[in-house]
């Protein structure tokens, strides 16, 4: 199984959406800004991966091992955005877009060291 950045965002805004109240394909849609068509087919590959599930309700849930990629995306994301901003001054928004996108391409141990450097700055 292989979890592309895209299908990393789509467990981080589910885990988001639930959060808050309800994750459901409208939801999804608005967010990524993508169509309905187009989550339709990633949630239905996302519940083959084991990685969600869809209640007779249409909400989406993710399963233990989706939560879990999507809690150490959003890790990731959080770790990135720190360092852009505390380290750095870079802007909230443009922090954002830039640490959505180093999130999927960074290594473990170089998290590991950026998260460590945070801790001792604060």
């Amino acid at each position: 199984m292989k979890i592309t950045p895209s299908l990393e965002d789509y467990l981080k805004t589910i885990l988001e959406l639930n959060e808050r109240g309800e994750a459901r394909v409208t939801g999804l849609s608005d967010r990524l800004g993508v169509t309905k068509a187009t989550v339709s087919q990633t949630v239905k590959k996302l519940i083959k991966f084991g990685l969600l599930e869809k209640d007779a309700h249409g909400s989406l849930l993710l399963t233990d091992l989706g939560k879990a990629k999507a809690i150490q995306v959003r890790k990731r994301n959080l770790v990135i955005k720190g360092i852009l901003i505390e380290v750095f001054g870079v802007d909230g928004k443009v922090s954002e877009k830039d640490a959505c996108k180093i999130e999927h391409l960074i290594s473990l141990e170089t998290l590991e060291k950026l998260q460590g450097y945070l801790q001792k700055t604060k």
